[in-house]
């Protein structure tokens, strides 16, 4: 059993936003306010917490959409209610049963639907109405002790982990200690035995003598009017006491545990997590528990976080092959639910498992007529929607590729709503400096808001679609611009056919305008060469330390002819010593040559193709 599916209308930023998640884990990627924590809390919302301690949300009106409200209120045509469903499917036979009162039409899924009408103005709270399934019924939620089977277990983002475990409350280590402590006989056993170490610390000295000397100045002051008498000892022994009274310590392994300000904020971080993370075995007592983790990868380096979702996967898959307690009414399923910033935790999972939240300009729903509703006053409004990769219909080769692709460069290819294609390292390593040379600073800006993506080869193919094709629910795409960078190969056939091909797939995938390939007459270095300025000269000492000793013959070939016959015969140069050029290494030292030129002399060139590329990937697309 698992949250397949969840609808947010009128909440917060989703206006009207469907997401979708796998059985396991699913990680939901995307910029500031693109809406990940709306949807974490829209699901904190639909389902109880594990903890039934935990506290829960109180929706107020603020959390309604604002439809291009002028202000901070709302208007006659704004909507009043938030609506939230969510619908469950199953891959084991049988683990729906328990939920047929709330089975949708396709008798395969189970639903709830949870109607909040906000509080008005003045008033804390909020009306709720539950709906099980999608049948008509005049009984809404025939049983909701079922829903009570379906909880939730919530991670915030750690900011100060070593504050929360050191905090005098102890909050977090009763939490451990209670839950290993459920049978009452052994909870007496253990508090009692607590109890006689106590007295034993108390008669250690000095205690006894601290005791005496207050207890003599209190007689002083007291024997005129009631004499009174002191002691001193622990507090009757109790959970909560006992919890105060202790610290958690943590060292690296084969080492003493010290105290946690001795530790670093990462491994504090995890230590708290584990802590959260021992809840689980209360997952044994609900169908579902949806665990939620907000932004893990705080304070942790990039080898921790991947650590961190493979533990987590594996969590989710034993509680999919764990059979339930004999006798026991409840299923005990995990799933996994991630928001992250880090490329590192999203591509710790299979692209399936990749929900990208954006957030768009938003729209007015038309009327009857056509025209769009609006108040008579209203601002710019943004909503969340949602692209799911397994909506993406990518074939098993390209989702291979692109799956192989993430894992092994931990790539920023699906964060950036602009994405730069290029072939290589060196590409990768020039644009930078030639986007500084060519753009304003607003364009410069855009330029490192945008993902720059070395495929190292040429097949751009699976990369385009993943990012082009719609999700086929939403119909919105990962990216809103794309370009792409290729070499012409002096006018080779396999690179014109491909140039072609490329073309031909934007057009194909209605993604006209939303991506452009933009390519050169020859490859990369030659077309540097072409542009002229200084660039031979800086080429030149480049080129001079990958053959200090042959440097001189190479570039007698290339003569001091016109640029495109230099252009053309440094190709060729270029194809006689490919085995002893690296490219990545002559793009390095070009740019240190450029780097030491003295001051007032011209900068490096940009050729043209580059430079239009540039131009467009930064330019504002129209909304």
């Amino acid at each position: 059993m698992y949250l397949e599916r969840l609808h947010l209308r009128g909440f917060r930023s989703a206006a009207d936003t469907t997401v979708s998640f796998q059985p396991g884990v699913t990680v939901l990627v995307g910029e500031n306010n693109a809406g990940k924590s709306n949807v974490m809390d829209a699901i904190r919302l639909l389902t109880l917490p594990l903890d039934v301690k935990g506290g829960g949300l109180y929706p107020d009106r603020d959390d309604l959409h604002r439809d291009n409200c002028a202000k901070d209120e709302h208007g006659e045509h704004c909507r009043t209610t938030i609506e939230l469903s969510a619908r469950y499917r199953s891959t084991v036979e049988g683990d729906l049963d328990r939920f047929s009162q709330a089975f949708d039409q396709d008798g395969q899924s189970a639903g709830y639907h949870l109607t909040i009408t906000p509080p008005p103005t003045g008033f804390r709270r909020a009306t709720l109405s539950w709906q099980a399934g999608d049948g008509a019924t005049t009984d809404h939620d025939p049983e909701p002790k079922a829903r009570e089977g379906i909880r939730h277990l919530y991670l915030p983002p750690l900011r100060d982990a070593q504050r929360e475990l050191a905090s005098s409350s102890g909050g977090r280590i009763q939490l451990v200690i209670e839950r290993l402590l459920q049978d009452n006989a052994v909870r007496e056993t253990f508090l009692q035995d607590v109890g006689k170490q106590f007295e034993a610390v108390e008669a250690i000295q000095p205690l006894p003598d601290a005791v005496k000397a207050v207890r003599k100045r209190l007689t002083r002051l007291t024997e005129g009017a009631h004499a009174q008498t002191a002691d001193l000892g622990f507090a009757d022994a109790s959970i909560s006491s006992i919890a105060r009274g202790l610290r958690l310590r943590m060292e690296q392994a084969g080492l003493d545990p010290r105290d946690l300000g001795e530790s670093g904020l990462g491994y504090a971080n995890l230590l708290y997590m584990a802590t959260v993370l021992t809840q689980l075995q209360d997952a044994a007592e609900a169908d579902l528990t949806v665990l939620l983790v907000e932004e893990p990868e705080a304070h942790l380096h990039p080898q921790l976080q991947t650590i961190l979702l493979n533990h987590l996967a594996e969590e989710a898959e034993a509680s999919r092959r764990r059979q339930p307690e004999p006798g026991s009414p409840w299923l005990g399923r995990i799933q996994v639910i991630v928001t992250t910033h880090s490329p590192h935790v999203a591509t710790a999972v299979d692209p399936r498992n990749l929900v990208v939240l954006q957030r768009r300009p938003w729209k007015a729903p038309s009327s009857t007529d056509g025209s769009r509703t609006t108040t008579a006053r209203h601002r710019p409004s943004y909503e969340t929607t949602a692209v799911a990769v397994d909506r993406l219909g990518l074939d098993r080769r390209d989702h291979h590729k692109v799956r192989s692709y993430l894992n092994a460069t931990r790539s920023t290819l699906l964060f950036g709503q602009r994405v730069l294609l290029v072939e290589g390292i060196a590409e990768a390593i020039l644009l930078p400096e030639f986007a500084r040379l060519t753009l304003t600073d607003e364009g410069l800006q855009r330029f490192h808001g945008t993902a720059l993506v070395p495929i190292d080869g040429v097949d751009f193919e699976p990369y385009l679609r993943v990012l082009l094709y719609p999700d086929s629910e939403s119909g919105h795409r990962i990216a809103r611009r794309v370009a792409v960078i290729t070499d012409g190969d002096d006018g080779d056939r396999t690179a014109q056919g491909r140039i072609r091909k490329l073309g031909a797939l934007l057009a194909s995938s209605s993604a006209h305008g939303l991506a452009k390939v933009f390519h050169n007459e020859f490859t990369l270095e030659p077309e540097i060469l072409r542009a002229g300025g200084p660039n031979r000269e800086l080429l030149v000492n480049a080129w001079k330390e990958q053959r200090p000793q042959g440097w001189i013959d190479d570039w007698k070939g290339v003569g001091n002819g016109p640029l495109d016959v230099q252009a053309k015969a440094f190709t060729e140069l270029l194809r006689e010593k490919k085995s002893k050029i690296r490219k990545g290494d002559l793009a390095q030292a070009l740019l240190a040559e450029a780097a030491v030129r003295p001051d007032g002399a011209p900068p490096l060139a940009v050729p043209s193709y580059l430079r239009e590329a540039l131009l467009w990937i930064t330019e504002e697309p129209a909304r």
